[in-house]
């Protein structure tokens, strides 16, 4: 059995909190748990998200074209001379443009942030999504739109620090955290997976969750191609680039998903430079690009992965009802954020900006369809909550998390384990599989 899913050895005496979902006692870190008034936390919560809810309008709107506006300026300065020589600010500008494209744009827009306030023009169930053509104009990124709406809208969000979140790095690290490896083998494999998880394993394993909901929509259970069905250990298993034959074919995953970016940012970018100013052209934009996917990639692992990761953040054994007390709850105790930006300012939208928005993390998983603007707003609000309410609140430095996340994928650390004795029983449900269509209201919305 994986160390992830190992709980503490049994003994005679108590169990105290922390490694084991069954224990008895509560660690001094957990001891805030006992005094939590679900109910009261609840409504604190919702009745912000309303009031957040009903300011977003024009406002808004601008502040996301003025966004769109810097992460295209990014890729236009980057694009415009990285042909002439290899140099960190090309490599640089081309990686921020990728990433605030994703993190910020897109991610926003497909949560439907503006599907009201933009009169239809960002709408969520338009972006990038429908043909090749939405996608390439709207966000062309190694996933493919429908596939990261699958994965991260319904299954992160609905099912967060629990088994059936596709995003919980301690599970999915299990092969590395438990291998017999040396910690320097360790870390190498992480620092591989660094530079290269978007298209390695991010956007398979996004393609293998559309797959999967594809089939459950239809009524059926995933088979192997000899009928018998899959197991659970097969379910739960990330994919990786290497991963076809099983829920997708290779020209499925390389043609549709990974080739239409490949082809853009390696063949056809590089070959116009080529083509109109000379072979140095081409190759100093070619390298330029690969240089740039490489950071892209780290940069994103950097704002992205450590959300929800480490040793002081909770992971659960049970499911619970969305927007119930416990969901709540725990999108402030199983998320951290990372420095955040003054409402209004320059320097605050840029410190926002270099984040990707991700420093709103908490905020943001509380009311996925809020604007980046109303996450500035909210930020202290919350945390003034929680602090009324005794939940721990976390916000440190991206580069501390970043320990913290290293940590945990090489087995040093592991995360604390909400004790199921303590759970708010009203809001837990025996529904262990994950939430299989996208509502057309959703149910963790600010408005709601």
């Amino acid at each position: 059995m994986s160390s992830v899913e190992k709980e503490a050895v049994a003994t005679d005496g108590p169990v105290v909190s922390g490694k084991s979902y069954d224990a008895t006692v509560l660690a001094p870190e957990d001891a805030w748990i006992a005094g939590v008034d679900h109910e009261a936390f609840k409504s604190d919560i919702r009745a912000l998200g309303k009031e957040l809810h009903a300011q977003q309008g024009p406002a808004d709107l601008a502040h996301l074209n003025k966004i769109i506006l810097w992460s295209r300026m990014s890729m236009v300065v980057g694009f415009a001379t990285m042909w002439y020589c290899i140099n960190p600010i090309s490599i640089y500008l081309l990686s921020l443009g990728c990433m605030t494209r994703w993190a910020i744009i897109a991610h926003h827009i497909c949560h439907g942030g503006f599907d009201k306030c933009s009169e239809g023009k960002y709408n969520r169930f338009k972006f990038g999504v429908g043909s090749l053509y939405r996608r390439c104009a709207d966000w062309l990124d190694w996933m493919l739109v429908e596939a990261w709406n699958v994965e991260h809208n319904q299954l992160h969000h609905y099912h967060l620090g629990e088994l059936q979140d596709p995003d919980l790095v301690e599970s999915n690290l299990a092969p590395i955290r438990d291998a017999k490896s040396s910690m320097a083998s360790k870390y190498a494999t992480v620092g591989f997976f660094i530079m290269t998880w978007k298209w390695f394993y991010y956007a398979p394993n996004t393609f293998k969750m559309l797959k999967l909901h594809e089939i459950r929509r239809k009524g059926q259970v995933p088979k192997y191609k000899n009928g018998k069905l899959m197991t659970s250990r097969r379910l739960e298993a990330p994919a990786m680039a290497y991963s076809t034959g099983v829920f997708f074919s290779a020209a499925e995953l390389y043609g549709r998903v990974l080739g239409p970016f490949f082809f853009r940012n390696f063949v056809l970018i590089p070959a116009i430079a080529g083509l109109a100013l000379g072979y140095n052209a081409w190759f100093n934009s070619l390298v330029s690009m690969v240089l740039a996917e490489w950071l892209s990639n780290a940069h994103s692992f950097l704002n992205i992965v450590t959300n929800h990761t480490g040793y002081d953040l909770y992971r659960f054994d049970a499911a619970c009802e969305p927007r119930s007390a416990t969901f709540y709850m725990r999108q402030v105790i199983s998320s951290a954020n990372f420095t955040t930006g003054e409402v209004g300012t320059f320097w605050g939208d840029l410190n926002d900006f270099t984040h990707g928005w991700l420093n709103y993390q908490v905020e943001h998983h509380l009311w996925p369809d809020l604007s980046m603007l109303s996450y500035q707003k909210a930020a202290p609000l919350v945390k003034a909550i929680c602090k009324k309410h005794n939940v721990p609140y976390i916000q440190e430095s991206v580069w501390i998390r970043l320990k913290k996340t290293v940590d945990i994928m090489v087995g040093k650390t592991s995360m604390r384990k909400f004790p199921n004795a303590w759970e708010h029983a009203p809001d837990l449900t025996s529904k262990k599989e994950a939430v299989e269509s996208q509502p057309l209201e959703q149910k963790i919305s600010a408005a709601n």
